[in-house]
């Protein structure tokens, strides 16, 4: 029964390739029939990951999530959930950084072990935009155009095309490792330890020098590329948008980042804001 009903599902699934590219081929986006099953499954083990957290921290940390209120109880997870990804992300990103076929050809240089790699990315980067425009009232709009950035950017990126930009697009994922957890030493009420001084201070220099720095490197040599139209047989459209990509991000962590200096200013030393508030 089980052979039975796995052959069945094998047959459903085969029969929506051809739908599926039907869809996006014309879009130039064929990737996205290629990989549709690794993103659904990475959508689907995010979801599952999200959820299991919850009994795995009461196991693990039951005085610390048990005095949490269900709101922070869904950023932990949430938190949690995001540093498996975004360390997946920096490794296999850390792994092809020099490889020479995406290096020597910036515009159509691929890799099938690397696309793969990008189409799980891509389940991830689904399941941030789900959770960014169910809470909106959280996130915000900047969080949802970045989200919305970010998941047509890897169908773009699937489909043999501009592969080498996820490696500046998505190393940054390396200071979101620390991002998250910071969310997590907040969680637990450790924002006065060393351990959340030393955990910032690696944050906010990868965040200068990945973000700030390597990324909108790559987005100003990608704009002159474009601009005298050197894309190889990337279709154009494409190409301009992650122009524009590169420098909406540029914008994005250059504005979160006077956010980051002033909420850990605040939180490392209160003193100062009580005075600062007085001034004003």
């Amino acid at each position: 029964m089980i052979v039975s009903l796995v052959a069945g599902i094998n047959s459903i699934l085969a029969g929506a390739d051809p739908l599926v590219h039907a869809i996006f081929d014309p879009l130039h986006l064929p990737g996205v029939g290629d990989h549709w099953r690794t993103i659904l499954a990475s959508l689907l083990g995010h979801i599952a990951l999200l959820y299991a957290y919850r009994p795995i921290s009461l196991l693990l940390f039951p005085r610390t999530f048990k005095r949490l209120n269900a709101a922070d109880q869904q950023g932990w997870c949430v938190a949690l959930t995001a540093i498996v990804h975004t360390a997946f992300d920096a490794w296999f990103i850390l792994k092809f950084i020099n490889h020479p076929a995406l290096n020597n050809d910036k515009m159509d240089g691929y890799n099938p072990e690397f696309e793969h790699y990008l189409a799980i990315a891509l389940g991830y980067y689904v399941w941030d935009l789900s959770t960014c425009i169910y809470n909106y009232a959280d996130y915000g709009i900047m969080y949802l155009i970045h989200g919305g950035l970010g998941v047509f950017g890897l169908l773009i990126l699937i489909s043999r095309q501009l592969q080498f930009y996820a490696i500046p697009y998505l190393l940054p994922e390396l200071s979101s490792v620390f991002l998250n957890i910071r969310h997590l030493l907040k969680y637990a009420g450790l924002t006065k330890s060393l351990v959340y001084k030393v955990n910032f201070a690696i944050f906010f220099v990868t965040y200068v020098v990945i973000r700030i720095g390597f990324e909108a490197y790559h987005s100003a040599k990608l704009v002159g590329y474009v601009y005298h139209q050197n894309i190889g047989n990337v279709f154009y459209p494409y190409a301009v948008f992650f122009a524009i990509l590169g420098i909406t991000l540029t914008v994005l962590n250059t504005i979160w980042l006077r956010q980051i200096v002033n909420a850990a200013y605040y939180t490392l030393y209160p003193q100062g804001s009580k005075h600062k508030s007085k001034a004003n």
